[in-house]
This record gives structure tokens, C-alpha cells and sequence, in this order.
């Protein structure tokens, strides 16, 4: 009898020592059922038990654990024996984890990242590298039971795995997904405006990388030097080059601008640009039409105050430097000015009279007067 009651208390679980700061645990070889029954209650927390989740666990604490600290304690548990924890519905469902990511899973995002080894799922996007890339560098960092595929269309990656595997792969992802380092390559152009080709180039290159984002070029126009400015992929590079050589051509007609002017006079602006002109060809050595693309040309349309030039691209581009500088507010005066109408009619009927003295006595000196009495007489009553 004594040895009956002996076999059946070393088979059921050791009830954890509640205290004030919590519990210790004590499950040595317990059936995985009675851990989900005393978490249940602890952490107040509903299970739906899928009927392949069984087994025996062994869960010892050298200390009290609070029941948050329970709740992950537990989820750690089911992880190590191959279940997983699915929360849908104010509910948890523990299943295998083989099939977990098939479930309703919580979906985790950058603001609410998710801790713990809660089964989740998270979208990452990638910016400067294919997401397709990144696979075979993240496959053997998640288990069977997890998840992972890119999105070409928009260079995503779909993640399902423990809160805390999906955090530290998106770490990871952080640190892969960088900008390219590699040496910017200038393009000095010779025709065509530096501003314009980039602009064309810049459209093109979205146009291709909504279809492969993680490849896109960075591209700007140093309008100083009228140069084009390349970094990213080399590879990209190349037909980019091609492109900016068929653009970099010279105009058969030549280029005309016609720049309106809105402080500065037409003409005078035309006098300086003539002798800007003057002095590039000077500095050319008389050959600035040969060196430069073609001749330069400038005409002041006094009617529309604007500046007809005609000139290579760079030439244009150096004068519309100096009309931005010239054609700018002068300084200006206030002038009130007071337009009233004066009749000499009623001067005719009642005289003008000048008269200088002191406030006491007057004398007159010159008196306008009509045939009546004058202004002293007329008022001399009052």
C-alpha cells in the first residue's frame, strides 16, 4: 500500500511555491497539458490546444518568475518540443509549428515590432539591394517551421517566424540593405545641357526601377562644370553611358533662347552679352565657333524687353548666368503726387490780395481785385 502511494505522488507534477514576488517553478517530466492548465490560470490567458500538442516537459526556475515572465517562459517551452503559440481572436491556439505559419498569425511591423517567441509575420522592405538577393542569405538563419519569400514587384521580403528571429533578421536585413559605396564617375558633357540629360536619364531610370528596384542608379547635373554625376551599380552603368552619348550631340540649327527680362532693359543687356561674346571668341583666339559648337549671336527684342541668344549649349548656359545676375530690382524712390484742379473763376469775383505786416496792422501790396471790394475790405468786420 505505502509503496502505491509512493509511485502514484512521484508521478504527478510538483505545484509551483507561490510567493510575493511571484512563482517557482518545479515541472520535472510533467505531461505538457498540466503546464498549459497552471499558465492558463496564472496569466489568465485562453488556450486552444490543438490535439497533436503532447507530450512531457521539464521546467525548473532557481527563482521566482512574475507571470509575464511566465507567459515567455512557456512559449519558450513550446518551442523547444516543437509547438507554437498563435494568437487570433483574443485567443492563443497552440499547434505544432510545423503548421503555424499557416495559421492567422499576428502581423508584426516596424512600430509594433513584437517580442518574444509569439509566432508572427512581418512585410520588410528593401531599399538599395534586391530583396530576391537576400534569400539564400537569410534561409539557413530560420527553421523549417518558418516562413521566408521575396516580392519582386516591390521588393519586399515576407517573413513568419518567432517575434524574436524576425527581430534579429531584420537587424541583419538592416545592416545588408546599405547604399552602394561606390566611386561617383563624372561624366563631362560637351553639347547637350547638363540639367536636361539628367532629368532624362532620371526618368528612365524609374521607369526601370519600379521593375527591378534594388538596381536603381543615383544620378545629378553639375551645371558648373556641365557634368553628369553617377553612382550605384557598375553593371547599370553602362547602358546609362550610351545613353548620355547619343545625347551629347551637337543641334544641327544650332541652339536659340529666348530669355525674358522683368527689371533690366532689353538692349542694355544685349550691349554686355555682345561684349561677353567679344571677349570668349578673343579668349578662343577667334575659333570659339569651332571650339565652342558654333557661333554666338545676340539680338534685343525691345518690344517684349527680352534677349534672343543663339550659341552652343554651354555658352547659353554661361550667359543666362549673367542675365540672372543683371536683370534684378533696382532701388526705387516714392513719389506722392497730389493732382487737383484749380479754377479762376471765383479768383475773377472776389480778388486775390498779397499783403505782408504784422498781426495787427497790414499793409497791401499788391491787390487783384474785381470790380467789387477786395478780400481786406470784405472781411475787415470780422
Amino acid at each position: 500500500m505505502i509503496l502505491c502511494l509512493l509511485a502514484i505522488t512521484c508521478l504527478l507534477p510538483v505545484v509551483p511555491a507561490a510567493g510575493e514576488n511571484g512563482a517557482t517553478l518545479n515541472f520535472r517530466d510533467v505531461d505538457i497539458q498540466a503546464l498549459i492548465n497552471y499558465v492558463s490560470e496564472e496569466t489568465q490567458t485562453n488556450f486552444i490546444v490543438d490535439p497533436r500538442v503532447r507530450g512531457r516537459v521539464t521546467l525548473v526556475s532557481g527563482r521566482p518568475v512574475s507571470r509575464a515572465e511566465l507567459y515567455d517562459i512557456f512559449l519558450s517551452v513550446l518551442r523547444v518540443h516543437g509547438f507554437a503559440a498563435v494568437q487570433t481572436d483574443g485567443v492563443i491556439k497552440l499547434v505544432p509549428d510545423a503548421i503555424a505559419k499557416q495559421a492567422e498569425v499576428p502581423t508584426a511591423s516596424e512600430r509594433s515590432p513584437l517580442q518574444g517567441d509569439e509566432y508572427v509575420t512581418r512585410v520588410i522592405s528593401v531599399t538599395h539591394v534586391d530583396a530576391a538577393q537576400l534569400v539564400p542569405i537569410l534561409r539557413p538563419l530560420i527553421p523549417q517551421s518558418g516562413h521566408l519569400a521575396a516580392s519582386p514587384e516591390s521588393n519586399t521580403l515576407v517573413i513568419s517566424d518567432t517575434a524574436a528571429n524576425v527581430n534579429r533578421l531584420v537587424g541583419i536585413i538592416g545592416r545588408i540593405d546599405q547604399e552602394s559605396r561606390e566611386d561617383m564617375e563624372v561624366i563631362p558633357l560637351q553639347h547637350a545641357a547638363a540639367a536636361e540629360v539628367a532629368r532624362i536619364i532620371s526618368t528612365m531610370e524609374g521607369a526601370e526601377g519600379r521593375q527591378r528596384p534594388g538596381s536603381r542608379l543615383q544620378v545629378m547635373a553639375d551645371e558648373r562644370t556641365n557634368s553628369i554625376l553617377l553612382s550605384g551599380d557598375p553593371k547599370r552603368r553602362i547602358p546609362v553611358r550610351a545613353v548620355i552619348s547619343h545625347l551629347d550631340i551637337p543641334m544641327e540649327g544650332g541652339n536659340t533662347r529666348v530669355i525674358y527680362l522683368r527689371y533690366a532693359k532689353a538692349e542694355d543687356v544685349a550691349e554686355v552679352l555682345r561684349g561677353l561674346a567679344a571677349s570668349m571668341e578673343a579668349a578662343g583666339g577667334g575659333a570659339a565657333g569651332a571650339g565652342r559648337g558654333g557661333s554666338i549671336h545676340v539680338q534685343a527684342h525691345e518690344s517684349t524687353n527680352a534677349v534672343v541668344i543663339s550659341a552652343p549649349p554651354d555658352v547659353i548656359r554661361d550667359m543666362r548666368a549673367v542675365i540672372q545676375q543683371l536683370d534684378v530690382r533696382r532701388a526705387q524712390v516714392l513719389v506722392e503726387a497730389i493732382i487737383a484742379e484749380v479754377s479762376t473763376e471765383r479768383a475773377r469775383e472776389l480778388g486775390v490780395q498779397w499783403g505782408i505786416g504784422s498781426e495787427r496792422d497790414g499793409v497791401g501790396i499788391i491787390n487783384f481785385g474785381s470790380s467789387g471790394s477786395g478780400l481786406y475790405q470784405l472781411t475787415r468786420g470780422f
